[in-house]
């Protein structure tokens, strides 16, 4: 039997990913799970289909041009169809540092993963996903810069540039293109932080608590719903009230884990 609805995630086996591809199962979707890590891809697969989960993996790295190519053709096989796609899979820790010790080469790989990597998912994506969703996982450094986050924060506001772009461009084959913009987050990077550094972390946001995958997944779970049907182009901020702020204290100095 044809599921009722398809969904391909990047980067979804792990961390906010992870909490989206286990959303769009809930909600009734099939779900195709990306991430570079083949095991951990195959993995997160296996326990979703023991508990009854139409998923499949399609493990790659989303900059390579004939990779993505072979992964949505894996998904027409398996589905001949694809309602939504998220673009969640990105390199965080790229890139990250001073100014004077970014190199070009580390730029470019941040850059091609980070921002590359949507615009190939997306063109691929667009024949399949006619009258579909598209959600772009952006973060809060688009608009508000993070210390020594230059690089990573750029791809991101590139992200949100292309949303909008992508809402044009694809708009008169019915798909909507919106993005969200994580705050703090708790994922791998956040737990490996000390006490006093999460405190750090929590002390700038509004509702006093660092946010889960779970907070995110939701968003774009709305994003992707046919309640969001008259949205696109645009970026919704899940952050906690973190940027409803003039100057957060606690994100002043310190990196970003979003």
């Amino acid at each position: 039997m044809m599921p009722r609805r398809v969904a391909w995630v990047t980067g979804g086996s792990r961390n906010i990913g992870l909490a989206i591809t286990e959303r769009l199962v809930s909600d009734g979707y099939a779900v195709a799970v990306n991430g570079l890590d083949v095991d951990e891809v195959l993995h997160v697969c296996r326990r979703l289909t023991a508990s009854g989960a139409d998923v499949i993996g399609v493990p790659g790295d989303i900059s390579v041009e004939s990779g993505v190519r072979e992964m949505i053709a894996q998904i027409h096989r398996k589905w001949g169809r694809l309602d939504v796609l998220v673009n969640n899979a990105a390199a965080p820790l790229l890139a990250r540092g001073a100014l004077s010790d970014i190199d070009v080469a580390t730029m470019d790989r941040s850059f091609r993963v980070n921002v590359g990597g949507v615009m190939l998912c997306s063109r691929e994506a667009a024949p399949l996903l006619t009258g579909g969703a598209i959600v772009n996982l952006s973060s809060v450094g688009a608009t508000r810069a993070h210390a020594q986050s230059l690089i990573y924060d750029a791809g991101k506001a590139a992200v949100e540039s292309m949303t909008r772009g992508l809402a044009i461009d694809l708009a008169p084959q019915r798909i909507r293109v919106n993005g969200v913009a994580p705050g703090a987050i708790e994922n791998d990077r956040f737990r490996a932080l000390s006490k006093d550094e999460r405190r750090e972390r929590i002390s700038g946001v509004l509702l006093g608590r660092v946010g889960t995958g779970e907070d995110i997944a939701a968003g774009v779970s709305f994003l992707a719903s046919a309640d969001a049907s008259y949205i696109t182009g645009q970026v919704l901020t899940i952050d906690g009230g973190l940027t409803a702020q003039a100057r957060p204290a606690a994100m002043t100095n310190t990196r970003s884990n979003t």
